[in-house]
């Protein structure tokens, strides 16, 4: 299980550094610059975009590998089954929110490149709501679904994390939840790396599931 606890941290290590990199792709969004939107549809642009879209998308696969540790590091307490399944549920939500996301403003770029001149004659103001649009669904169904998945896990890690990692995710959910407001958005990639990243790497090598729980599983499985 200890080979499990680095992949969860390397997860969501990847997930905190990538997401920021996914954002060095330009994406027009928040306030509107003419200036911003030209640079993201030039070809010259297009490597750029595709390039960040790709790690960030990466990093969303480090985020899963993160929530799947940790369901089983809740459910290896018998009464968290149902905790677990929430968490669980409230993070893929996330983890998907985010995929889909970095899938549509890379799309932008894409769909510039390869329409030529017809692409090119798109007005730039729609080029932005839809930027802006597809930005949303990243700030705010994926840092709201991972703000509650966040909050789930302090509820149910008692006894499991230190209280400190505990209470650090809990900041990090409430902030998560107000990403759509954008001041609060640097909580997803803190958030997400919270309980794994960093100097809680070495807390979660100890606070790994009960081997009773991977035992009885793996009984179950030869059975």
């Amino acid at each position: 299980m200890r080979r499990g606890a680095i992949l969860a941290g390397a997860g969501a290590i990847a997930f905190g550094v990538l997401t920021v990199v996914g954002t060095f792709g330009g994406t027009p969004g928040g306030s509107y610059d003419e200036s911003t939107v030209v640079e993201y549809v030039k070809s010259s642009h297009f490597l750029t975009v595709v390039v960040t879209g790709y790690l960030a998308i990466l990093g969303v696969a480090g985020l899963i590998c993160l929530i799947a540790y940790l369901r089983e590091l809740i459910r290896s307490s018998a009464d968290r089954e149902l905790a677990a399944g929430i968490f669980w549920g409230l993070g893929l939500a996330s983890a998907a929110s985010f995929a889909v996301s970095w899938g549509l403003v890379t799309g932008i770029a894409v769909a510039a490149a390869e329409g030529g001149t017809a692409a090119s004659s798109v007005a730039h103001p729609v080029t932005y709501v839809i930027s802006d649009a597809s930005l949303n669904v990243l700030f705010g169904s994926g840092g709201i679904m991972l703000g509650f998945a966040l909050i789930a896990l302090f509820l149910s890690s008692r006894g499991q994390l230190p209280s400190w990692v505990r209470w650090f995710t809990l900041v990090a959910g409430v902030l998560a939840i107000g990403a759509p407001f954008f001041f609060p958005a640097f909580a997803i990639p803190i958030g997400g790396s919270s309980s794994a990243s960093g100097s809680s790497l070495p807390d979660l090598l100890q606070a790994r599931p009960s081997t009773d729980t991977f035992s009885s599983s793996s009984a179950l499985s030869q059975s």
